[in-house]
Parts: structure tokens; sequence; C-alpha cells
């Protein structure tokens, strides 16, 4: 039997984002651990390199329960990209539970968190115009605003900028937060 995945508050489904990934007889290099998922997102030890480039493959309890971060002394969210507001208001267990126990995520170059209501809000995945339709009406509006197409408008049309935007690790990719409190979407695009 599986053991369920621990759940994350910024980064709630972490198998979609492809942050994490199901894998086949697969051994925690943290906790030693035979598991059923590793988590294959980037994170930072106390010398600010990246790891996985060598197989450091950890599995998400190790992520969720802290033992990474206090045993390789690793934080996984950078949270000085949060707003002034966010990091001032946002408890100090809350920054902790974000930079040490949340599954960061792959970026075209460096990823950040996004946050709304003084508070870090949640990651949803990268996104481009293939993805754009099956997207949350709210989110849609954030990835055209940031592009700077008409935000209301209906289907997407040829000349619409949205239209650039790949999630294939090739173009111009949107990354979709949304917040823990409102229906508020935001985005940030990244470029390889």
């Amino acid at each position: 039997m599986t053991e369920p995945l621990p759940q994350f508050r910024y980064h709630p489904d972490p198998l979609a984002t492809g942050s994490i990934e199901r894998r086949d007889d697969f051994r925690c290099s943290c906790c030693e651990r035979r598991r059923d998922y590793a988590y294959v997102g980037p994170y930072r030890d106390q010398t600010e390199e990246y790891h996985f480039a060598n197989g450091d493959e950890i599995c998400p309890w190790c992520i969720a329960d802290g033992t990474a971060a206090e045993k390789w002394n690793a934080s996984f969210v950078a949270p000085d990209f949060l707003s002034p507001e966010a990091r001032s208001r946002m408890s100090a267990a809350a920054l902790a539970d974000l930079e040490f126990r949340t599954p960061s995520f792959y970026c075209l170059q460096q990823e950040r968190w996004l946050d709304h209501h003084g508070e870090a809000a949640a990651f949803i995945g990268a996104a481009g115009v293939d993805e754009f339709p099956d997207l949350p009406r709210q989110a849609q509006i954030a990835m055209r605003e940031w592009v700077g197409d008409r935000p209301y408008d209906g289907p997407l049309r040829p000349t619409d900028r949205v239209n650039k935007l790949k999630n294939d690790g090739d173009g111009p990719t949107a990354y979709l937060f949304r917040c823990l409190h409102c229906d508020w979407h935001g985005m940030y695009v990244e470029s390889g």
C-alpha cells in the first residue's frame, strides 16, 4: 500500500506540477527509506549550491517534516522574492514552512514565489497556450494582462500574445499562483 503524499500549503499538487514524481524502487538519500515518490525540484544547501545534478533526490516526506532542511541545511523556496508586506505579515513559522518545508519548482531562469493578501500564494503550475483553455477564468485574465492582451476578451485570436507562451522548456512560460484567501491568480513569465 502506498503511503499518502504529505500536504503542502503553498504547493498543493506537486505531482501535477512535476516537482514530485512517482518512482519504483527509490531510496531517499536523506532518510534512506524506500519510497514511491521522489522530489525532483531544486534546493539549496548552506553554500547556496543547487543539487540533483548528481541524483541527490529526496522524498517529499523529508521535505514536509523538515528532515531535509535540518539534516542537509537545505532550503527549497527563497522567501526573498515575497513582497515586503508578505515578509512582514507572515509569521516566522509560516515563512519557515515556505522556505524549508515546501517543494519548489524548476523555472527557465530563477524561480520566485508570488504572494497576495500578505501571505505566500499557492503555486499551481507552469502554463503556456496549450494549458490556457483549461485554466480558471481568473488565471486566464492574469495571463492576458501579463503579456499585454486585453484581459477580458473571449476566445484567443491568432494575434494574441498568449499564443507565444509555451510549457515545453523552450519558450516563454507562465508560472501561475493562486491566493489562499480569495480568487486572485497571479503569474510571471520567464524566457529561456
